[in-house]
């Protein structure tokens, strides 16, 4: 009890009531918000912890599927190969063989360094000379020039000494479209073969 007097105040305090607090009642989504957080957040939280754990492993979500590709040549990388030549083998730079029938003598240096004159007895000027130029271009070495007054032979004719002198007669023969050869020792004393070129000299 207090120690002062009850006056008027206490009076009417006494003869109130209690009295509370007038709310609103609370709607129907608000009272499900928390239940319907809950559903949604936990999973959610849940996938993501998931997520989490397995990008921790280092793991990939899923095995890649190779892809077959065909790299395509280049148009420069064509052009040299087209344009490049191929290295030849060992087999193709060997010396093919000789086809059988056919056979490679080597030429004999005697044929070119035999002695010879041309003699002009056509009647023109400077033939003789100009034979001569053509079989020192052939390759014989001792070649010489003279004119001629005899009456025989009628024909154009190579003159050699002996059968060792057959081979370069044929030789010059052949060079200069000569077809009458004949074997004289009479005729060759000063030389070993003596051509005798007569109006029917067509040379070559």
């Amino acid at each position: 009890m207090s120690q002062y007097p009850e006056d008027e105040f206490d009076a009417a305090g006494r003869d109130r009531g209690p009295q509370g607090v007038h709310r609103e009642p609370r709607s129907l989504l608000r009272a499900l918000a928390p239940f319907l957080a809950v559903i949604v957040i936990v999973p959610l939280l849940a996938w993501g912890a998931v997520s989490l754990l397995a990008g921790n492993d280092g793991e990939p979500a899923a095995d890649p599927t190779p892809v077959e590709t065909t790299a395509e040549p280049s148009d420069e990388a064509t052009s040299e190969e087209e344009t490049s030549p191929e290295e030849p083998t060992a087999e193709e730079t060997e010396e093919e063989p000789t086809p059988e029938g056919e056979t490679t003598e080597p030429v004999d240096e005697a044929v070119f360094t035999a002695s010879i004159s041309v003699l002009n007895g056509a009647g023109i000027n400077g033939l003789a000379g100009d034979v001569a130029a053509q079989l020192g271009e052939a390759g014989f070495t001792t070649v010489g020039a003279a004119d001629y007054g005899a009456g025989s032979p009628e024909v154009t004719t190579l003159y050699y000494r002996n059968a060792d002198l057959a081979a370069t007669a044929e030789a010059i023969g052949e060079l200069l479209g000569v077809g009458n050869l004949v074997e004289a020792p009479s005729a060759t004393q000063n030389v070993e073969i003596a051509l005798v070129l007569r109006s029917d000299f067509a040379g070559r």
